[in-house]
Formats: C-alpha cells, structure tokens, sequence
C-alpha cells in the first residue's frame, strides 16, 4: 500500500499517466469524508460538497480518493448532496467509464478526468489520495 498523497509531484504524476484509458470497474462512494473533522460542522448529505471515493480499475488497481469535488468542466460549480454525487458517478460509470485524462489543478492538486462512451466528461478534483490494488469488488459498488 503506498502512502496518503496531497500533492501530484512529476514523479507521482509519471505513475499516474500510466492510468490513463483504465476503465474503472466499480466506484464506491463514502458517506463521510477525510475532510469532515477539519470542519467546524460537518455537511449533512443534501449539502455534502465533497466525498471519498474508491475507484477500483479493471488493472486490479484501487485508487483511494479524498475529500474528492466532482464537476461536469472547468467552469462548473461543484455538484452538491450525497445522492446527486452518486446518482452523476454511477450515471456515469454505467456507460463504460475510463480514466482519460491525470491532471494537475491548483497547488498541484490531483484532477482526474473521467469520460465514457456517451462523450461525457467528470472532472474529478481531490484533496489526497492512496493508490492500493484489489482482488474483489465490494458489494456496496457502483
């Protein structure tokens, strides 16, 4: 298991461009967030800006995603409330959602893009992240 990152260095980013095209098999979406506890109070789930996410990829690799703001483009507000998160990521995820692109965002945040058959695109902005491998897919996943 490698270490929690919070920032996408070239080195880090080097072995994350090998992602690029996986297609992701499962998304698992956390109803609490890493974040949560530096919050004064803590966002209920209609006003939740931000989860954790597990992306397991069809490479057997698991990406451990947190404090993750999901967005349609640059210019988009976040998506906001629990359900509509999970409602954007399994819409999305079931029409054959890849990895396409490792960026980088501000302070050299980690921004996955995520695209799918129907040519739609999820920016995917996170906080820190861990990458691990699996061997089976939750039940609880997308």
């Amino acid at each position: 298991m490698a270490d929690l990152q919070f920032q996408l260095t070239d080195e880090i980013w080097q072995d994350l461009v090998t992602l690029e095209g996986a297609p992701i098999s499962a998304i698992v979406v956390w109803d609490q967030s890493m974040l949560d506890e530096a919050l004064d109070e803590p966002p209920t789930p209609a006003n939740r800006p931000f989860v954790d996410i597990d992306l397991y990829l069809a490479n057997q690799v698991k990406l451990e995603l947190y404090g993750a703001s999901i967005t349609i483009d640059e210019e988009s507000d976040p998506i906001i409330g629990l359900n509509a998160i999970g409602e954007t990521l399994a819409r999305h995820a079931r029409n054959g959602a890849v990895i396409d692109e490792v960026a980088s965002g501000p302070e050299e945040m980690l921004v996955l893009i995520l695209a799918n058959d129907q040519k739609e695109s999820l920016l995917v902005a996170v906080s820190a992240w861990m990458e691990d491998t699996w061997e089976t897919l939750p039940e609880d996943a997308i």
